[in-house]
């Protein structure tokens, strides 16, 4: 069967804005669909947007370390004035706000009830920067660090859910043989 997880398919735009007087600001965004299916048949609707969400957050504080946003600022020397003269942690803090993540939800009808409701299908991660190379190059790189987590939080869940069936067979042949 199929375990809780959720399997991410990734669609991903560059786009650019402008400001009076400032230099462009490119942004480039990533798409990132949740496929239901990998969801627990046994969650009802309602619990879906829920699930959904509590998942995404949890990869979001595993990528958003300072240990993975430095090697990202590395990676494409980023701030580079700003590396010279500022804290760490203030540079750290510019990283975090060139990123957003946005959840996106859609209207669905909940099998169960019949009613229409909310639930989270995708959610957005974009990155901006002057560069629009550099916008999409560090969208890319969090995008795969999303895949990353994704993929070890899954196969996490895939051995948790059998060490307990594991527990469970356990005790149900102790029980048989007594």
């Amino acid at each position: 069967g199929k375990v809780g997880g959720m399997v991410f398919l990734v669609l991903l735009v560059t786009g650019f804005s402008l400001a009076f007087g400032l230099p462009p600001v490119y942004r480039s965004e990533a798409i990132i669909l949740i496929e239901q299916q990998e969801i627990p048949p046994d969650l009802i609707r309602s619990t879906v947007t829920g699930f959904a969400d509590q998942r995404v957050e949890t990869i979001r504080q595993r990528v958003m370390t300072s240990t993975n946003l430095l090697q990202v600022i590395e990676k494409y020397d980023l701030y580079l004035e700003e590396r010279k003269r500022k804290p760490r942690e203030v540079v750290l803090d510019e990283m975090r706000d060139a990123i957003a993540q946005k959840m996106i939800s859609a209207d669905v009808v909940d099998p169960r009830s019949g009613r229409p409701t909310q639930a989270t299908i995708a959610f957005s991660l974009a990155f901006e920067s002057e560069s629009a190379s550099v916008a999409q190059k560090v969208a890319n790189e969090l995008v795969s660090l999303y895949l990353g987590e994704n993929i070890k939080e899954r196969s996490q869940s895939a051995s948790e859910t059998s060490a307990f069936l594991a527990g469970e067979a356990r005790k149900f042949k102790a029980r048989s043989s007594i």
